[in-house]
């Protein structure tokens, strides 16, 4: 079974392949922030850190054009935890990360 490791509140939580992150934490009672859960609104943005042999979800052209638009990086190391599933292995979720970005920031409006 595909586990999530949350950082900083080290909470540890199995899950059944193809989880979201977002899922995830909600149900392992992790403090995460998120907004409109559906890939809008980039509240959701959390650092990955994927051990030897994990696999999440690839990321869709909306997700990767969210974050680009964010101004955070597209190359994986930062996903929306409303779109990541898990598929195998384990995956560190850096909440933290949540401190360092507004998810306005990149927005013109």
């Amino acid at each position: 079974m595909p586990t999530v490791v949350f950082k900083p509140v080290d909470r540890c939580i199995t899950v059944d392949p193809s989880t979201k992150l977002l899922v995830a934490a909600t149900r392992g009672k992790v403090p995460i922030r998120f907004g409109c859960a559906s890939c809008r609104c980039g509240t959701c943005a959390v650092a990955i850190t994927l051990e030897p042999g994990s696999e999440v979800s690839p990321m869709r052209p909306d997700e990767e054009a969210l974050l680009a638009r964010m101004m955070l990086p597209t190359d994986g190391t930062v996903r929306l935890a409303c779109q990541t599933r898990i598929v195998a292995g384990t995956v560190t979720v850096d909440l933290a990360f949540q401190d360092t970005y507004s998810p306005d920031q990149g927005n013109e409006d």
